[in-house]
């Protein structure tokens, strides 16, 4: 049984990055950007408004109000043939080039018509409401950088600079295998002893949302035969992932058969709560995880491992997810020798600062109380106990910033 961080890093550290890929720049959100993007335009390509007014020369209106002849108008996406001179203005709209002579803009709310002229009621000082030529982005600067995961804005800044064929992370394939007699379909009333499969689901669901391409292969059942056929076809992704079968029971095959295969075993245990019955082995270029039964330590054990793994093989150089810190509500125990990661509740208090309060659980198979938890609250190995008011390390989930205190509102943490 080996440290959390040292399993962590054998992981890493046994991974090579997926060779890149060029897609459609419309298509790559949520990739990971495999080049650096270099603006091909100067940004603004021009002196830009920045508001709906009169473009006009400073020195002219330092006197309010000041009366000024309109010599014409700047709709955005037209280029002035005119210029603009001592005691004139312009019409100009957001976004419209500021016409040579003008050095300012001042906003329609500060003026109004006298006849065909225009008074500006206040001053505007030079260069106020103007972007320059520029000023935001300079040609051949770099504005995404490789290792970046693209969101909606980094798609926009790849239209603007014209990157409309982009270099990404590939899509992992990865191959989902349940295991268990007891196990049936979500679809299906369990007899006696059975219950229903909900860790492919979740696995295949934890993989998607990381951003690779998941298949589940189906239920192998606790006998070497199964297991051989479905691993079979497993190993052909890049990355097979087992639920169950990984314990010391003697229905816990799934070793032995993965071993007739080739597969060569770097652990297969960690001092870690929920989830020490964890196996990682590599085979011909697979990446082969063996995750315990139990729903919440499956998707616990998934996310410090398997989706680190996989935005290495998109080739992320810290795949590693941040933790960061909050102030513990309720005491917070650990009974052992393993770093916990336990279910529960991050929310912001009154004046920003983040507070932190464990989810009631019982146990590894709650997996509904761990659907009511944004973040896994992190007590270390050498520490039994956390009081109230203390500090405490938390890992995010990916509903951390989303999910609705809907389960904790209008009542005290229990």
């Amino acid at each position: 049984m080996i440290p959390v961080d040292e399993a962590q890093a054998l992981v890493l550290d046994n991974i090579d990055p997926l060779p890149a890929e060029t897609i459609d720049f419309a298509e790559a959100c949520g990739r990971l950007l495999r080049e650096d993007v270099v603006s091909d335009i100067d940004m603004p390509p021009f002196p830009r408004s920045a508001v709906d007014g009169f473009a006009l020369r400073a020195e002219d209106v330092a006197s309010p109000p000041a009366r000024l002849t309109v010599v014409g108008e700047v709709p955005a996406g037209t280029l002035p043939d005119f210029r603009v001179g001592v005691r004139e203005a312009c019409q100009i709209m957001t976004g419209a080039p500021v016409p040579e002579g003008a050095d300012a803009v001042q906003m329609v709310e500060q003026s109004r018509w006298v006849g065909t002229d225009v008074e500006i009621l206040t001053r505007v000082a030079s260069r106020q409401n103007v972007a320059p030529k520029g000023s935001e982005v300079r040609k051949g600067d770099i504005v995404l950088r490789r290792g970046t995961r693209l969101d909606p804005p980094a798609v926009a800044v790849a239209a603007t600079v014209g990157k409309t064929r982009i270099e990404v992370g590939p899509r992992p394939k990865v191959a989902v295998i349940a295991t268990g007699d007891e196990l049936v379909a979500p679809s299906e009333t369990p007899g006696p002893g059975q219950i229903r499969n909900s860790n492919a689901f979740s696995l295949v669901a934890q993989c998607r949302a990381a951003g690779a391409a998941a298949s589940f292969l189906g239920v192998a059942r606790d006998d070497e035969a199964s297991l051989e056929t479905l691993i079979r076809k497993g190993l052909d992704f890049d990355v097979l992932l087992l639920s169950g079968g990984v314990s010391m029971g003697r229905f816990d095959l799934v070793e032995k058969v993965l071993e007739t295969f080739g597969v060569r075993f770097l652990f297969d245990a960690v001092r870690l709560k929920p989830g020490k019955p964890l196996v990682f082995g590599l085979r011909d270029g697979t990446l082969v995880f063996g995750l315990p039964g139990n729903p919440v330590s499956t998707m616990v054990t998934f996310e410090l491992f398997v989706r680190t793994a996989l935005a290495r093989l998109e080739g992320a150089e810290d795949p590693t997810r941040a933790h960061l810190c909050a102030t513990l509500d309720k005491e917070l125990r650990n009974r052992g020798v393993r770093r916990a990661f336990i279910p529960g509740w991050v929310r912001t208090g009154e004046s920003g600062e983040l507070h932190a309060f464990p989810i009631a659980t019982r146990g590894s198979g709650d997996v509904v109380a761990f659907s009511k938890s944004n973040a896994l609250l992190i007590v270390p190995e050498d520490i039994d106990k956390l009081e109230a008011g203390d500090d405490v390390r938390f890992y995010p989930l990916d509903s951390f910033l989303i999910k609705e205190d809907i389960w904790q509102a209008g009542r005290n943490p229990s």
